[in-house]
C-alpha cells in the first residue's frame, strides 16, 4: 500500500488538535480551549519563578527557566503553525507526485522511510516524555525534604514547579493540578517536535524533486532531434521554477517558527545541562538529548536543501550541452546563473538553518550555561 506524505506526522497531529481531521470549521476554536485548558502549567511555573526571586528563596531556578523558555517558544511555534495550515497543507500537498512533472525518482521508498523515522521519533518522545514525568512524580520525596530543612512551602508531586496565591496542596486539587500538568507536557512538547520533525520531511522532499531535475537535466540533450531537447529544456526549465515556489512557500511558512526556536534552544540547553550538572537528573537528560536531536534535525535539513540545490548546475555542465543549439546554450545558462543563489531556510531573525548555525548556537549555549551555573 502506498503511503502518503507526511502521513505518521499528520496522526500524530490528529491526536494532539494541531491539524484538522476532515471539517476545519471547528478546528482553531478547539485549539483555543486546548490552551485554556493548558494555561496552568505556564501561568504557575511563571508565577513560581517570580515568588523565588521576590522571596529570594534557596531554590535552583534552572528547572523553571528551561520551563519557561520551552513553554513559551513552543507556543508560538504552535500558534503559527495552526494558524497558517491553510498554506502549510498547501504546501504538503505539493510536495508529492505531480501530474505535470510526474514522479521523482525512489518517491515511495522514500515516503516510507520518512514515515517510518516519524513514528520512530514520536516514540521516542512519548517515551522519554513518560519517564521524565516518572522521575518528577518521583521526587516529591526529595522536595519534602528540601521544604522541612530550608523551610520551603513547595507543592510536591507535580511535573513542574507551581505557586499560586493560595492553598493548593490538598485533594483533590492537587491531583487534577497534576493530570493537567501531564496534559500540557504532552500537548505542548510532543507538538512542538512534530512540527520540528515537519521540517525535516519538507525538506526532504523538495530534495527529491532537485535530484529529479538533476537527472532530468542530464538528459536534456541526449536526443539529436532539435524539437525534442528543446520540449526537455523548456520542462526542466518550468519544473525548476515550480521547485522554487515550493521551496519559498516553505521557507515563508517556517521561517518564523525556526526563528523562535532558535531563540529559545540556546536558553533550554545551558539551564537543562544546568540542571543536569547540579542535579543529576536523569529526566533532565532524556529531555535535553531530545532538544539538541530536535534542533540537529531542522539544521541538517537547511544544509542539506542548500547544499543540494548549489549541484543543480554541475548536473547542466555534465549534459550535452556542447551538442545544442547556441539559442539552448543560452536558455541552459541563465538557468545555471539562476542555480548559484541557493535555496535556504531562514530562520526570522537570526539567519539561515544550517550546520555552522548548529555549532554556533551550541557554542552559545556553553555561554549561558556557564553564566547559569554562577549565577544560580
Amino acid at each position: 500500500m502506498k503511503e502518503a506524505v507526511l502521513q505518521q506526522s499528520k496522526k500524530e497531529m490528529h491526536l494532539l488538535n494541531l491539524w484538522p481531521k476532515g471539517h476545519v470549521k471547528h478546528f482553531r476554536f478547539r485549539y483555543v480551549i486546548t490552551l485554556i485548558i493548558v494555561s496552568p502549567f505556564t501561568l504557575g511555573t511563571l508565577t513560581h519563578f517570580i515568588n523565588v526571586l521576590k522571596e529570594n528563596l534557596d531554590v535552583d531556578l534552572s528547572g523553571d527557566i528551561s520551563v519557561i523558555a520551552v513553554v513559551t517558544g513552543l507556543h508560538f511555534m504552535l500558534i503559527t503553525f495552526v494558524w497558517g495550515h491553510k498554506k502549510i497543507a498547501y504546501l504538503w500537498e505539493n510536495l508529492g507526485p505531480h501530474e505535470y512533472f510526474g514522479k521523482p525518482d525512489n518517491f515511495e521508498k522514500r515516503c516510507k522511510q520518512l514515515n517510518f523515522y516519524s513514528r520512530l521519533y514520536a516514540y521516542y518522545c512519548y517515551l522519554g516524555l513518560t519517564v521524565y514525568i516518572i522521575m518528577k512524580n518521583r521526587g516529591g520525596i526529595e522536595c519534602r525534604r528540601l521544604n522541612v530543612e530550608r523551610n520551603l512551602t513547595e507543592i510536591c508531586g507535580l511535573v513542574t514547579t507551581f505557586w499560586a496565591p493560595f492553598d493548593i496542596d490538598f485533594f483533590p486539587f492537587r491531583q487534577i493540578l497534576f493530570v493537567d500538568q501531564v496534559f500540557a507536557t504532552y500537548f505542548i512538547v510532543k507538538g512542538g517536535a512534530a512540527i520540528s520533525f515537519t521540517t525535516l520531511e519538507v525538506g526532504e522532499y523538495i530534495i527529491l524533486k532537485i535530484k529529479h531535475l538533476k537527472r532530468l537535466v542530464k538528459e536534456v540533450f541526449d536526443d539529436p532531434r532539435e524539437e525534442v531537447q528543446r520540449k526537455k529544456l523548456v520542462f526542466c526549465i518550468k519544473y525548476h521554477q515550480y521547485i522554487i515556489s515550493i521551496q519559498e512557500l516553505y521557507d515563508g511558512r517556517y521561517k518564523h517558527c525556526n526563528g523562535c526556536y532558535i531563540l529559545m534552544v540556546g536558553i533550554i540547553i545551558a539551564s537543562l545541562s544546568n540542571e543536569i550538572m547540579k542535579n543529576h537528573n536523569i529526566e533532565a537528560l532524556l529531555h535535553l538529548v531530545g532538544w539538541v536531536f530536535s534542533f540537529y534535525i531542522c539544521c541538517f535539513s537547511g544544509q542539506s536543501l542548500l547544499s543540494e540545490s548549489l549541484t543543480i548546475p554541475d548536473a547542466a555542465f555534465e549534459s550535452k550541452w556542447y551538442e545544442a543549439p547556441v539559442y539552448m546554450q543560452k536558455d541552459l545558462l541563465l538557468m545555471m546563473l539562476r542555480s548559484q543563489k541557493p535555496l535556504m531556510l531562514h530562520a526570522t531573525p537570526i539567519g539561515v538553518m544550517s550546520l555552522s548555525l548548529f555549532i554556533t548556537l551550541v557554542k552559545t549555549s556553553y555561554s549561558y550555561f556557564t553564566l547559569l551555573n554562577q549565577s544560580t
